[in-house]
C-alpha cells in the first residue's frame, strides 16, 4: 500500500539537505520505491513530503542509506515523522 510520509526536522538548513541529498544520492540512484518528493523550508525547518510505494520501501532507504548520511553529516537531531495511506494522487500533465 502506497504511503505519504509526511517530515517535518527542526534546525536543518537548506546547506544541510543538500549534504543529505549528495551523501545519499537520492536523486542520482532514486530509491526503490519512491515515487514522489517535494522539500520546502520554514523559517525553522525543512518541510519534506514524499511518496513511497510501500512502508517497508521507507524503511530500507532509512536503514540503508539515509542514517548513515545522517550520521556521517553529524546532524544529531531527528525529524517529526507522520505516515499516511495514499487514498488519491493528480499528477495534472505540464
Amino acid at each position: 500500500m502506497a504511503i505519504v510520509w509526511l517530515v517535518e526536522w527542526d534546525g536543518i538548513t537548506p546547506q544541510q539537505y543538500e549534504d543529505l541529498r549528495r551523501r545519499t544520492g537520492w536523486d542520482t540512484d532514486i530509491p526503490d520505491g519512491l515515487e514522489h518528493q517535494v522539500a520546502a523550508f520554514s523559517d525553522k525547518a525543512l518541510v519534506l513530503t514524499q511518496v513511497w510505494r510501500s512502508p517497508d520501501h521507507v524503511m530500507r532507504f532509512m536503514e540503508d542509506r539515509l542514517l548513515p548520511a545522517v550520521q556521517a553529516a553529524g546532524i544529531r537531531s531527528m525529524p517529526r515523522v507522520d505516515q499516511y495511506p495514499v487514498h488519491s494522487i493528480l499528477t495534472p500533465s505540464g
